[in-house]
């Protein structure tokens, strides 16, 4: 983990426009975090200090059971909070956030949260709106579950969860989190990569972004 404090040298790091709620009062208390892979961001043992925005890369979010079962709830991307529910009191700690390849992360105090960002006109509509959507896509996701075969939802969460085409997730978890069995989930794997989606590598598989989309999209047409 590296970490910077916002600066005038480092600013063309935050998109003003994407995130309009950001003044320069509340950018000059953040800091800028750098995670590699596989690193925690956030994790249910710690309590949350920062409300984080993800500028660059991919993380997931895993809800660790009593019987020691690790399970995958969301994947996160560019644009996403972590700690939002937090920091909205629906939630009292947060869950363990892990860096999928290297992210970079914007954190921002939650005191500054409290004292700034609250006060703005922009937040909170914006932090309703974000957990609205987020709702309506985990809702999309149980739902394709019912309604889709698993070669293209397997297509669909390749694209999503690849770090410069390179997948490298535990099947064990993706089995679950597409409810389905870690057998049906192999047959698929062994069905892209004998039609030229994905190749296997020593670890992982490198996927095939355009034949994936091209999937998705008899998919979607059928």
């Amino acid at each position: 983990m590296k970490k910077e404090k916002y600066s005038e040298k480092n600013k063309n790091r935050v998109d003003l426009v994407r995130f309009p709620f950001l003044s320069e009062t509340i950018l000059q208390q953040s800091f800028f975090i750098d995670y590699e892979r596989n690193e925690k961001i956030t994790t249910q043992l710690e309590k949350l200090t920062n409300l984080f925005i993800i500028l660059e890369g991919k993380a997931r979010i895993i809800q660790q059971e009593p019987n020691g079962k690790s399970l995958i709830l969301q994947f996160l991307e560019s644009g996403d909070f972590i700690g939002e529910l937090t920091v909205v009191q629906a939630e009292d700690s947060p869950k363990d956030v892990v860096a999928i390849g290297k992210v970079r992360c914007l954190a921002i105090p939650l005191a500054v949260v409290a004292k700034h960002l609250w006060k703005t006109a922009e937040f909170p509509q914006f932090i309703a709106q974000y957990i609205g959507k987020k709702l309506l896509l985990r809702m999309e996701h149980f739902s394709n579950a019912q309604t889709f075969e698993l070669k293209y939802r397997l297509a669909a969460l390749l694209l999503e969860v690849a770090v410069d085409d390179q997948y490298t997730e535990n099947n064990t978890q993706i089995a679950d989190y597409l409810g389905t069995s870690y057998r049906h989930l192999t047959h698929t794997f062994k069905y892209l990569r004998e039609n030229g989606y994905i190749t296997k590598k020593q670890v992982g598989y490198l996927i095939n972004p355009e034949k994936l989309r091209q999937l998705i999209q008899l998919g979607n047409d059928s």
